[in-house]
């Protein structure tokens, strides 16, 4: 069976769940957003996440944390809906924009967890009952976590209308894969996809450009990476290949309608680890309405990424 312990980080509650032979791991704070911690695959960590609960209130570079109710930038935080217009507070000095939404501080309870010898599952859940002026609706958020027994972790993020009228949303993630010292010594191979196009305050443009870079393994080598793509494959999966010394991660996301669309990745400026980020709508999509989920009352959003670790 595999088994789950409860750990103090800092004022908050760590979850750890392991396998019975130890190879499959992970750890995720749910009064914190339901932050991941850790993730061990097939004895091989995977992900680059924090130490000390510090660490991650700091949030630098807002590692494995869910993105809600919109992920990437909102243009000088502001949308209209429904003939009024809304601010998000500007939380990105740099661009002058609003980042990544709320939710990646909230406070979520594990309503589920579920444990046998295949793997174990958690679910943790957030309601929002229209605490921000700047998003008034009410609406929930879950996360789950499922941990397999043959070495594979799945993550499924789901949004509920539960207030009177239509509300515009977006979600998504925002894990940092950690292959080698330096991403430099990694590879990575993208699905078919388009590349947009931003200004200087990174927001898009409206165009979407060829993208062929990673059509095939290519060495990241020195590569700058900070962009969002536009998945064109026909679905239900688009898959990135990440490699490294050690062995291969394949990460795979859910599309179509309603579902992961869109994909940012981002090498942080240590280089340590890259961000690949699965997002149901595109950047600023309250304002350009590209992937924007309209949910009706009552109506729900559901997508999912499945991760993979093969070693070499």
């Amino acid at each position: 069976m595999f088994q789950q312990t409860i750990e103090p980080f800092g004022v908050f509650q760590k979850h750890i769940i392991i396998s019975p032979d130890g190879a499959q791991r992970m750890a995720f704070v749910p009064g914190y957003g339901a932050c991941l911690l850790e993730l061990v695959l097939n004895g091989v960590p995977v992900l680059d996440g924090y130490d000390t609960a510090d660490a991650m209130i700091e949030g630098r570079y807002g590692k494995n944390i869910v993105l809600y109710p919109f992920p990437n930038r909102l243009k000088k935080g502001t949308y209209h809906w429904q003939g009024r217009e809304y601010k998000f507070p500007i939380n990105d000095q740099d661009t002058g924009n609003a980042l990544h939404g709320f939710g990646k501080d909230r406070p979520m309870q594990v309503s589920r967890m579920d444990m046998d010898e295949h793997g174990a599952s958690a679910t943790s859940i957030r309601y929002e009952a229209g605490e921000e002026s700047a998003y008034p609706f009410v609406f929930s958020f879950s996360i789950t976590y499922t941990l397999r027994a043959e070495g594979a972790f799945e993550v499924d993020l789901r949004f509920r209308n539960h207030d009177e009228t239509p509300i515009p949303a977006g979600m998504g993630w925002h894990p940092y894969f950690k292959l080698a010292d330096k991403v430099d010594a990694m590879s990575i191979q993208l699905p078919p996809c388009r590349r947009v196009e931003i200004d200087e305050a990174m927001i898009p443009t409206g165009c979407l450009l060829p993208e062929s870079r990673f059509s095939e393994a290519t060495s990241i080598g020195d590569q700058v990476i900070d962009n969002c793509f536009q998945l064109e494959g026909e679905g239900p999966l688009a898959e990135v290949l990440l490699s490294g010394p050690a062995g291969s991660l394949r990460y795979l996301q859910q599309t179509g309608p309603g579902k992961f669309n869109y994909l940012q990745g981002f090498i942080p400026p240590h280089r340590a680890s890259i961000a690949i980020e699965p997002m149901t709508c595109n950047i600023d999509a309250f304002n350009n309405a590209m992937g924007l989920l309209l949910l009706e009352p009552g109506e729900e959003a559901h997508a999912g990424i499945r991760i993979e670790w093969q070693k070499a």
